[in-house]
C-alpha cells in the first residue's frame, strides 16, 4: 500500500492526547497539598521496578517510577503536583493498586496482594470512599450477573422472567441513586464527580400504540439526555477514562454509523463542548481528527474537514502554531470536492493508446473511479477482486475508469495485459487532470462510485462490498 496524501505534519496534533494540564480543585473536601508523596504498600509484592501510570482518555501513561522495597513498599514523590485524576501503581509482577488524586496528594495506600479491593487502608479520604465503592460495586455485579443469566433461561412471557427484570429495574434504580447520594454525602470531593459524571442516563422504555416497544424512540430518548448534567468545565475528568468512554460510546453505537448520521451527534456535542473547559475542546477536537481522518465510517473524511473548517482554526486551536493550523486547512480544501454526496468532477486522461478519455463521457449509470498502481501490494491484491465484480456486472450497466497513478508505462501495459484488464485504463503521469485535487486518497487503491448524474454515492469501500451497492442504485 502507498501512501498518497500530501505530507501534512500532525505530530503536534497527536502530542496534544498528552499535554493535558491538571486543573486545581479548591473543594475543601481535603487539604491541598503543593507537592506529592505517595507511598504504596502491596504486601508481597514482588521486589523490583513500580510504575505509576496516568489516564489520559483511553491511554495510560507513564509519570514515574521508582523501586519496591521487600516490604512491597514503594513511594511517588514530586516537587510539583501531579494533575488531578485516576493513576495506578503497578508492579513488576502485575499487582496494581488505582487512586484518585486531587486536592490531597500526601498520603499512603496499603494493601494484600491477594485481594487489594477488600484489603486496601489508606488516609485519604477521597481513596477510602473510591476502594469502598469499588467493593459495593463488585456486590452489584455478582448479582446482575445472576439476574442476566436467569434472563437468559427464562422465556419472556414467565412469571420468572418478569419477577427477574423487575429486580433488574431496583437493581439499576439502587445503583442510581447510591451514585446520587454520593453527592451529598460526599460533598466536594472529586470521588462524587468522577462517578456522578460516569453515569448513563436511565433507559425508558416507550411503546408503540400496539404495545410493542418503540426502539427508535427509546434510542433517540437515550441519545437525547446522554449528556445532561455532565460538567463540561471540569479538566479533571479528561485523567480518568469517564470522558473518553462517553464520548467514544456516544458516536459510535447511539448513531447509525453512516456519516451523515454520526455528523449530526458531532455538530450537537461540540456545541457544548466549544463552551466548556478549554483543554476538553482541544482533546476533543484531536479526538476527532484522528478518528474520522480514516475510518470504518463510509465518508468520515466529511467529519474531518468539518471539525478542521469550524474547530481547527487560528482563533480556537490555541495549542497548536500557525502553520500546521494552514497545512490542515489546506488539506481539508483538498478532500472537500471528494467528499461523499459531492458531485463527482470530470477528469480527462490518455488510455492505453495515448487517446484522451474523459471520465464524464462514460455514458452508464454506475462509475467506478479506480485509482491504482500496479507496484502497490493492497493493489494486486484487489485489483483481481474488481476485475472479477465488472466481468459480472458489465453487463447491467457498470464501468470502470482505472487510472493508473504512477509513471511507469512498460509495467502498467504488462500488468493490464496479463490480467486481461478489459475497462477504461488511463495514465496521468504529468497531472494534466489534476485528479489529485478532484478525487482525494490518503493510499492506493482508491475507489469512488458514481451515479448517472456524477454523484458520489460511495467510497473508501472495496471490491467485495461493492455488489449491494450496485444492487441498491439499480433499484
Amino acid at each position: 500500500m502507498k501512501n498518497r496524501t500530501l505530507q501534512i505534519t500532525f505530530s503536534i496534533l497527536f502530542l496534544a492526547f498528552n499535554t493535558c494540564s491538571g486543573q486545581q480543585n479548591n473543594s475543601p473536601f481535603e487539604p491541598f497539598t503543593n507537592s506529592a508523596e505517595i507511598e504504596v504498600i502491596i504486601k508481597d509484592a514482588t521486589v523490583g521496578k513500580a510504575y505509576l501510570y496516568a489516564v489520559i482518555g483511553n491511554q495510560n501513561l507513564i509519570k514515574d517510577s521508582t523501586l519496591v522495597d521487600s516490604s512491597g513498599k514503594v513511594v511517588f514523590k514530586s516537587a510539583k503536583r501531579y494533575p488531578a485524576g485516576l493513576y495506578y501503581a503497578v508492579y513488576s509482577d502485575n499487582s496494581i493498586a488505582g487512586f484518585l488524586l486531587d486536592n490531597n496528594q500526601k498520603f499512603y495506600l496499603h494493601a494484600e496482594k491477594a485481594d487489594v479491593i477488600n484489603t486496601m487502608k489508606t488516609n485519604s479520604k477521597e481513596n477510602e470512599i473510591y476502594y469502598s465503592n469499588q467493593v459495593y460495586e463488585n456486590t452489584i455485579g455478582q448479582r446482575q450477573a445472576q439476574i442476566t443469566g436467569g434472563l437468559a433461561y427464562y422465556q419472556p412471557n414467565t412469571k420468572e422472567y418478569a419477577d427477574l427484570k423487575a429486580e433488574q429495574i431496583k437493581l439499576i434504580d439502587e445503583k442510581l441513586q447510591t451514585v446520587k447520594g454520593y453527592q451529598e454525602k460526599y460533598s466536594g470531593s472529586f470521588f462524587a464527580k468522577f462517578k456522578l459524571m460516569g453515569q448513563n442516563p436511565r433507559l425508558t422504555e416507550p411503546r408503540k400504540p400496539n404495545g410493542d416497544l418503540d426502539t427508535a424512540a427509546q434510542i433517540l430518548q437515550y441519545r437525547n439526555d446522554f449528556w445532561n448534567a455532565y460538567d463540561f468545565t471540569d479538566e479533571r475528568l479528561l485523567h480518568t477514562p469517564v470522558f473518553y468512554n462517553k464520548l467514544n460510546t456516544y458516536l459510535t453505537t447511539l448513531f447509525p454509523q453512516r456519516v451523515d448520521s454520526v455528523m449530526i451527534g458531532v455538530k450537537f456535542f461540540m456545541d457544548k463542548v466549544d463552551k466548556g473547559n478549554r483543554e476538553i475542546f482541544k482533546f476533543t477536537v484531536n479526538y476527532l481528527l484522528l478518528t474520522y481522518k480514516e475510518s470504518s465510517v463510509m465518508g468520515s473524511d466529511k467529519i474531518f474537514c468539518y471539525v478542521i473548517d469550524n474547530y481547527y482554526t487560528l482563533k480556537k486551536a490555541y495549542w497548536i502554531d500557525s502553520v500546521e493550523v494552514i497545512r490542515a486547512k489546506q488539506l481539508s480544501d483538498l478532500i472537500k470536492p471528494s467528499l461523499l454526496g459531492a458531485i463527482g468532477q470530470d477528469i480527462n486522461c490518455k488510455n492505453e493508446q495515448g487517446v484522451y478519455v474523459n471520465l464524464y463521457s462514460i455514458k452508464k449509470p454506475i462509475r467506478v473511479v479506480y485509482l491504482w498502481n500496479p507496484d502497490c501490494e493492497h493493489c494486486q491484491k484487489e485489483t483481481p477482486k474488481l476485475k472479477a465484480l465488472y466481468d459480472i456486472w458489465k453487463s447491467k450497466g457498470l464501468e470502470v475508469y482505472a487510472l493508473n497513478v504512477e509513471k511507469e508505462v512498460d509495467k502498467w501495459h504488462q500488468y493490464v495485459k496479463e490480467h486481461n484488464l478489459d475497462w477504461i485504463n488511463v495514465m496521468d503521469p504529468n497531472y494534466e487532470s489534476k485528479y489529485y485535487k478532484k478525487y482525494h486518497i490518503f493510499n492506493t487503491p482508491g475507489l469512488y462510485v458514481l451515479d448517472a448524474n456524477n454523484k458520489i454515492v460511495s467510497k473508501q469501500l472495496m471490491p467485495d462490498q461493492l455488489e449491494s451497492v450496485f444492487e441498491s442504485m439499480i433499484k
